[in-house]
């Protein structure tokens, strides 16, 4: 009798590759670890090495995308056949009499691929020497419900709460994680060695007829039909994801109801999410921003927006030709969600001195094939664009006067008003705009844009030291705002006025000083809670200072401008 899977030696392995199969790409890392299962998991023990790739071939951008390795990464790498042999001196001490070690892979279609060519190649007329078992093979037939069996959803199904992995030595981590939990849960089943692993994965593999969730059901069923906010956890506390809801109970149940059409990233996301943690709110709003809160201090894999990563609320002098990330004396105009509304109007103001558009200020407006655009309707709009401004300087001032009034004549017009979205990058998926018409429809839409950007900025500025009182659906509530934080709430007794916020004397510069992009993202997601229920009929009062209060149409055209 052999030894158990527990204490079978095995080497866990991972390739990363320039292509599908060796017809179509390259080696180009492999990492590798000799473990057991009983052993506790060892990040040291992991070996890996990007290799050298043949002379002409280059990483595919999709590639270097997903994996993060670039030709700097390939300075001084192995080739395929040194690395390979180097992989082989370490199998060698886990063989079998035959020679033939036991290698544990996740979709070990694609590395077998691989090894088997570059063994062949390197070793001609020699055994493979490695019997693939794939832990994706395994777990379909040992999990055959759940939502998704990727290297990511089954390490977290787990419990292994790292980053989804992108090289190979995370993989060969990950893979070691879900090889012994595997084992485990083959254990409880009866399987205990190599030939009862080798009967299971002869058989037929049975197809769910529904989806099985980790979380059970009396779980989610037992949450308030109140606000609040909930937070998605792994097996040990690890947050996948936080959200808010109207009602937590709707929300959260709604994620495991028959839907077609799920995305990808909300499978993995239910693979993994065995428990819950709720904050019940008094309203929607406070939901929305203390999810907002939430996504900073949890940084949790699944939420994308409103996270911290690559972002940053930006000042810009009065010109708009210099930005930083921290307000000063000179940086006053601000906070921005973005430089790209400044990056625009600084390539719009070259335009109007040089009398054309550059390829890299096209390139600033998020036109991706400008340098095809005809040059006449080029000019012809940045010159009728030059005329309509008579000469003036289109600095803040102006940007803001024209701005301004564009935006009251389409709210005036009942034009659809999108919601403000100027912390995104500049947008270069689309075409750019060929004739001279849609040319200078779209030199204005950068003026309004930036106008609205710059209001915006006085709006949160203020925002941060107010007094609130709304009225949404049952929630009646008052907040205070002293530095862009909640400090107070309570419920709204319309009898009452509305008090002076405290820190109503607060200057402008001490206000923009302490900003950052939590600050940012709170006052922007208090706004658009306040703008929706304005739009939805509701009641709306704000106060900023001693004077008057802000509320009715006054409000909302304001709301609607920020």
């Amino acid at each position: 009798m052999g030894p158990t899977l527990h204490a079978t030696p095995v080497v866990v392995l991972d390739a990363q590759a320039t292509g599908a199969s060796p017809r179509h790409g390259h080696l180009l890392e492999l990492g590798w670890s000799i473990t057991r299962a009983e052993l506790v998991p060892d990040a040291g023990a992991i070996r890996s090495s990007t290799i050298a790739l043949p002379e002409g071939a280059e990483i595919p951008p999709v590639v270097r995308e997903l994996t993060g390795i670039g030709p700097d990464d390939l300075v001084d790498a192995p080739s395929a056949a040194a690395l390979w042999s180097g992989v082989l001196d370490d199998v060698r001490a886990i063989a079998d009499a035959d020679g033939v070690a036991i290698a544990v892979v996740h979709f070990a279609r694609f590395e077998q691929a691989f090894l088997h060519d570059l063994h062949a190649r390197e070793f001609p007329g020699t055994p493979f020497p490695l019997r693939m078992l794939c832990t994706h093979e395994i777990a379909r037939r040992l999990l055959p419900g759940m939502p998704r069996l990727g290297l990511r959803a089954l390490a977290g199904y787990f419990g292994h709460g790292a980053e989804a992995p992108r090289r190979a030595r995370g993989h060969v981590w990950a893979t070691t994680i879900v090889w012994r939990h595997l084992v485990d849960v083959l254990a409880e089943r009866g399987i205990s060695d190599l030939v009862g692993l080798d009967a299971l994965l002869g058989q037929a593999r049975v197809r769910a007829t529904k989806r099985e969730y980790p979380m059970p059901k009396a779980t989610r069923l037992a949450l308030p039909d109140a606000p609040g906010v909930y937070r998605m956890l792994r097996t040990g506390g690890d947050v996948l994801y936080v959200g808010k809801a109207t009602s937590l109970r709707k929300r959260v149940n709604s994620y495991f109801q028959k839907q077609r059409n799920i995305p990808e990233h909300l499978l993995e996301m239910l693979s993994q999410a065995r428990e819950l943690d709720v904050t019940p709110t008094a309203s929607a709003l406070e939901a929305a921003v203390l999810e907002c809160d939430e996504i900073k201090r949890l940084a949790p894999p699944f939420n994308t927006a409103l996270g911290s990563r690559d972002r940053a609320a930006w000042f810009a002098g009065d010109q708009l030709d210099d930005l930083c990330e921290r307000a000063d004396d000179r940086h006053r105009l601000g906070p921005l969600g973005s430089p790209w509304p400044a990056r625009r109007l600084a390539a719009l103001q070259r335009a109007l001195v040089d009398g054309t558009l550059a390829v890299d200020g096209r390139a600033a407006l998020g036109w991706v094939d400008a340098a095809e655009l005809d040059p006449d309707a080029l000019a012809e709009a940045v010159t009728d664009f030059a005329a309509e401004l008579a000469g003036a300087r289109l600095d803040r001032r102006e940007v803001m006067r024209r701005g301004a009034a564009l935006w009251r004549a389409r709210l005036d017009a009942g034009v659809p008003v999108a919601e403000p979205d100027d912390d995104a990058d500049a947008d270069t998926s689309g075409p750019a705009p060929w004739t001279a018409e849609e040319i200078h429809a779209e030199l204005v839409e950068v003026v309004v844009a930036l106008a609205r950007a710059v209001r915006r900025a006085r709006w949160l500025t203020r925002l941060t030291e107010a007094s609130i009182a709304f009225v949404d659906g049952d929630a009646r509530r008052r907040l205070v705002i002293e530095r862009g934080i909640i400090t107070a709430r309570a419920d709204h007794d319309p009898a009452v006025v509305l008090g002076v916020p405290p820190g109503a004397a607060r200057r402008d510069a001490q206000r923009r000083g302490a900003f950052d992009l939590a600050t940012f993202d709170r006052m922007r997601v208090l706004t658009s809670e306040l703008r929706r229920i304005v739009e939805a009929g509701g009641f709306v009062a704000v106060r900023l200072e001693r004077g008057r209060i802000l509320d009715g149409p006054r409000l909302g055209r304001l709301l609607a401008w920020t």
